[in-house]
């Protein structure tokens, strides 16, 4: 895909942005290594399936999942770095 990158990865955490309007969810290829690491932001138009590509909501994640994610080609260079989330699989 041209206007959109992926990555897979397990769900270290989940946090609420300071006004409330996104959710950021950190997965890792590696968990112990946090350069493996990306911050996922979640908004309101992030699809996210079930494995049975089922829609689901943010509050059905946990951290432990294992997720596919199509995401903006736009990321910070901060570590981690972080990106728009447009679809979430979780696997």
């Amino acid at each position: 895909m041209k206007y959109c990158s992926y990555r897979s990865g397990i769900i270290v955490e989940i946090t609420n942005s300071s006004n409330g309007d996104y959710k950021y969810i950190t997965i890792a290829r590696d968990i112990n290594y946090i350069y493996t690491y990306t911050k996922l932001i979640y908004t309101k138009e992030t699809l996210i399936l079930d494995s049975e590509y089922n829609e689901i909501v943010i509050d059905d994640l946990n951290v432990g999942d294992f997720i596919f994610v199509y995401h903006s080609n736009r990321m910070t260079m901060s570590i981690p770095p972080q990106t728009t989330a447009y679809i979430i699989e979780v696997k």
